[in-house]
């Protein structure tokens, strides 16, 4: 087994998430006292929204390249981003540290071609919905037909993703706002649903909507898992 080396803290929620799914599956595969070999690098949450916010975006690529350099020094095999927004700069960590990205979008784009689905609607942070990184890919790679909501929609979702979701809050008012989108995009002909960020888990359950949800945060962990295993 390999070691799976994690960038996290990002928030710290989603990163407990990853730390326990990884090693529930892990266990079940190998059973017995088995367990995940972990390299975690957690950032405090604040020095990345900082510059952030501040429009330094250079500036949280650099953290994120010279994070996961360290985690091949400590001895990590693949690098695992435990967020969907910064695989923007997916290919700058492999290059930085020279390993392989385990890409978080792959495993959910699996999972949905495995069930014969063919157009998906995503949801994340404006910068994911609208950027190329996760969307491109999907279409690209994967053949997905994306589906996104409104525009004037996406800006509400960046408010409750970026204040309230980041302290574990889900208010009635974005739960609401994420039911109603997805009754629109089921209407538009959506046959599922990607929770492209890592913090939507919390909103959204399977029991909620009438087509499937794909949880990036829960498909990628087990996928990295049985990458660990199988490597």
């Amino acid at each position: 087994m390999r070691t799976l080396g994690l960038l996290g803290g990002m928030t710290y929620h989603a990163t407990a998430t990853y730390y326990l799914t990884i090693n529930e599956h892990v266990q079940k595969q190998l059973g017995g006292k088995n367990s995940a070999r972990i390299l975690l690098h957690s950032f405090n949450y604040a020095d990345i929204m900082t510059p952030w916010y501040a429009g330094d975006l250079a500036a949280v690529r650099q953290q994120l390249c010279d994070a996961a350099a360290g985690l091949k020094t400590a001895g990590a095999g693949a690098v695992v981003l435990c967020v969907n927004t910064n695989h923007m700069w997916a290919a700058d960590i492999e290059r930085a540290s020279g390993l392989p990205l385990l890409h978080i979008i792959d495993f959910s784009a699996e999972a949905i071609r495995k069930q014969g689905l063919t157009k998906i609607a995503l949801l994340g942070t404006k910068v994911t919905m609208e950027g190329d990184f996760i969307r491109g890919r999907l279409e690209q790679k994967f053949a997905l037909e994306v589906l996104l909501p409104a525009e004037e929609v996406r800006g509400r979702m960046d408010g409750f993703i970026f204040q309230e979701l980041p302290y574990n809050v889900v208010s009635d008012a974005c739960k609401t706002l994420y039911l109603e989108t997805v009754q629109d995009l089921v209407r538009r002909g959506a046959q599922g649903i990607i929770l492209g960020c890592t913090e939507l888990q919390f909103v959204l359950k399977p029991e909620d909507v009438e087509v499937p949800l794909f949880d990036t945060v829960a498909l990628h962990a087990r996928g990295a898992a049985q990458w660990a295993i199988d490597n």
